[in-house]
């Protein structure tokens, strides 16, 4: 039977968690600590981390929290930890980290008593750190807890301090070109509170990166685009991976995380993929593609077309000539998937198929 989080926490509760925040944001350090983050090529820099906690369908006290170390440059995964937690502080808007940060903390001091040698030297939080309600976000709680560097990238913009998503902002993302581009988040307090970085060519959605701890803000943009093979950077691309993954493995199918109704609207986590597809990250989730068949269905031909399935994936399927884009309802057989770059849009993607591939019609 589903769990439920206990409801919105008291007054005096949330009056406790006001100060806490208070009191650990005086021990906040927005400037670089550590040589290799002046280094324009971060020479010195060998182990990147990233936390994520993934939600059990149906279920907001079940989560996997995980941990994950990659070396750098390679971005290869070193060390991992995902554990099943029952969370005990429902989700309040700007206190995440009282939800999340003490079982991602015992993931940290786990790995500084087992394996010291594989401590990050720096973590990337899936959240905002300093562009929070009151400059407090959860990866600065994270960092100032653990005494990690700590870089907040968030999906979404956090409107606080001025800042909407509106017409003027829209257009200075549009006129973001290269991956790497990036302007700055300046609120009505005059403050820079964040960037909004362009982290991969082909993407249109940037990522909203703010200091979290012991690192300036230049050199956590830097570093967060060094770290992006796709749209969000590998550190918690992985953390997230690799969370949803052993909640597959422990609880089986069902228990595949669903959508997180507490963070901002976020778009629907995927069940799991079917046995043999290959996965890579789309926008916000994965690219899922099914076993390939040999051949084409009989009476079908023509270019690929994109197709998203109705599982909550954010997936592309190579199809064939004549196939249904309504709700990813296939007509066809669907023959060798083709993986194109997850940082590419949706229209991005068809243009590029159609570009590289014959024209052809269904036959008859």
């Amino acid at each position: 039977m589903a769990r439920k989080a206990a409801g919105r926490p008291p007054e005096e509760t949330l009056s406790l968690w006001k100060r806490e925040q208070a009191l650990l944001k005086t021990l906040v350090v927005d400037r670089d600590t550590e040589a290799w983050q002046r280094d324009p090529a971060f020479s010195g820099l060998q182990r990147v981390g990233g936390v994520d906690v993934s939600f059990v369908k149906g279920d907001s006290v079940s989560a996997c929290a995980s941990l994950v170390v990659l070396s750098y440059p390679e971005l290869e995964v070193m060390y991992e930890d995902c554990r099943m937690v029952s969370l005990t502080a429902p989700y309040v808007s700007g206190f995440l980290a009282f939800r999340e940060v003490p079982f991602l903390v015992d993931a940290v001091q786990q790995l500084r008593e087992k394996e010291p040698r594989l401590m990050p030297q720096v973590l990337f939080v899936d959240g905002n750190g300093v562009l929070h309600h009151r400059g407090f976000g959860v990866a600065c709680h994270l960092g100032v807890v653990t005494d990690l560097p700590c870089i907040g990238v968030a999906k979404k913009l956090l409107q606080v301090d001025g800042l909407e998503n509106n017409a003027l902002h829209k257009e200075k993302i549009r006129l973001l070109k290269a991956g790497g581009d990036s302007f700055p988040l300046m609120g009505g307090s005059g403050t820079v509170l964040g960037m909004a970085l362009k982290s991969h060519d082909h993407s249109t959605k940037p990522l909203y990166v703010s200091v979290g701890h012991k690192m300036s803000l230049e050199a956590a943009v830097r570093l967060t685009h060094g770290c992006c093979k796709f749209r969000i950077p590998e550190p918690v691309r992985q953390a997230d991976i690799r969370s949803r993954d052993y909640i597959r493995r422990t609880l089986g199918v069902q228990g595949a995380p669903a959508l997180r109704p507490e963070r901002s609207k976020k778009a629907q986590r995927p069940k799991a993929c079917p046995q043999g597809a290959s996965e890579e990250p789309a926008e916000d989730g994965k690219v899922c593609a099914p076993p390939p068949s040999s051949s084409p269905p009989p009476g079908w031909a023509g270019p690929p077309v994109l197709c998203w399935p109705p599982t909550g994936y954010k997936a592309l399927f190579l199809g064939w000539g004549g196939q249904s884009r309504d709700k990813g309802r296939a007509l066809g057989v669907l023959s060798q998937p083709l993986l194109l770059d997850p940082g590419l849009e949706a229209a991005a993607m068809e243009t590029r198929l159609f570009a590289n591939w014959p024209r052809a019609s269904r036959k008859q």
